[in-house]
């Protein structure tokens, strides 16, 4: 499908082959914007599998780097020691992917973008799985990759990226100041800068994709956990394209999920203003952001769904990650556990609220 780039603020256009992550004019985050009219979907698209690579015309790739991503069940919630009994609870498990997280659909499609524009060396920022996801694939394709991550993140994920091949960059800041340092050293070192933007999103779309194509009814609701913000804008934009081809007709109104520990999204969503920057606090270390990169654009599609936003503890989310594991044999780290907790948390402020209610909750990732 042809594309261009669009600055999100000022509206400046950029062609199919810039290779910068932000705005030259404002610095602002970049949105690809297809033209569908050339989106050519092959004879017997909708009954197609759903995976990772169907969903192929609608990245700004020709070819994936691919090693096995997406795929990922869709399975209906049994007991979990949590009563639910009123609700049609399903779990998309994002934990088999080949890193452990949803990250690898974002890095197949940002690694394949890499190699077509000919760099040979990726950087990214991380609070660990993406870190992790983006080394992993840069090695399979033969390049060189550094990851930035806080001095203070996850020790374990970073023992992981390092065996991954890349090399570590250890900053004294937040996650944030990780993103400030990773970009200047792309734009010095000529690197290509992966992340949390807009071909990462692109990829990520497919999570979207598949909760539809595998849904027999489509969701009434949709709980996404909250780091970046990239996955929930993500899921917007395959729900509207799904749209676009007749193929979704009702839209589900997208819920965002994170922990009281580090909720810029959800304050900024309850008080009906513009996302501030906080002190991340929280032991959910994959939603651990104290300012989301596209947390605009996540307000936007939680806005237009008719959805809604809740904070819930990090001991919440921590005890619905037991249960998950004891009741259902699914393993979740907290911030993969975040959405499902989420979901508990609003049902027990309103018992009825979802009661008849196809409800998703995107279990993200169990690193």
């Amino acid at each position: 499908m042809e594309y261009h780039l669009k600055c999100y603020d000022c509206g400046s256009v950029y062609g199919a082959d810039a290779a910068f992550a932000r705005c030259k004019r404002c610095g602002s985050i970049l949105e690809v914007k297809y033209d569908y009219a050339t989106l050519g979907l092959p004879k017997g698209f909708e009954s197609q599998k759903p995976r990772h690579r169907k969903y192929l015309p609608f990245y700004p790739v020709k070819k994936l780097v691919s090693l096995g991503e997406g795929e990922s069940g869709l399975v209906r919630a049994g007991y979990i020691g949590i009563p639910a009994d009123e609700v049609n609870l399903f779990l998309k498990v994002e934990t088999g992917n080949p890193t452990g997280s949803f990250k690898d659909r974002g890095s197949s499609v940002e690694i394949a973008k890499a190699k077509e524009l000919g760099f040979g060396e990726v950087c990214c920022a991380s609070t660990g799985n993406m870190g992790l996801s983006i080394a992993t694939y840069a090695d399979y394709a033969g390049m060189k990759c550094t990851v930035f991550i806080s001095r203070n993140g996850n020790r374990e994920k970073i023992h992981r990226i390092r065996k991954a091949g890349a090399k570590i960059v250890l900053v004294d800041g937040d996650f944030n100041k990780s993103i400030e340092t990773a970009e200047r050293f792309a734009a010095r070192g000529g690197l290509f800068l992966c992340g949390d933007y807009h071909y990462r999103k692109e990829g990520q779309k497919s999570v979207g994709f598949e909760i539809i194509d595998q849904s027999k009814k489509t969701p009434d609701y949709v709980f996404v956990p909250v780091g970046n913000g990239t996955l929930l804008a993500s899921v917007y934009k395959s729900f509207l394209e799904y749209r676009r081809m007749g193929i979704l007709g009702k839209m589900p109104k997208l819920v965002a999920v994170q922990s009281m520990q580090c909720d810029p999204f959800v304050s900024a969503f309850k008080e009906g203003r513009e996302i501030r920057h906080i002190k991340p606090r929280t032991k959910a270390d994959a939603i651990a952001v104290g300012f989301p990169t596209f947390g605009f654009e996540a307000l936007t599609a939680v806005r237009k769904t008719g959805g809604d936003a809740t904070a819930v503890h990090d001991n919440a989310i921590l005890w619905v990650s037991q249960k998950l594991k004891k009741h259902m044999g699914i393993g979740s780290e907290l911030g993969g556990a975040a959405a499902l907790a989420g979901f508990f948390e609003m049902r027990g402020d309103d018992m009825r609220r979802f009661d008849g209610k196809t409800v998703v909750a995107v279990i993200t990732g169990d690193n």
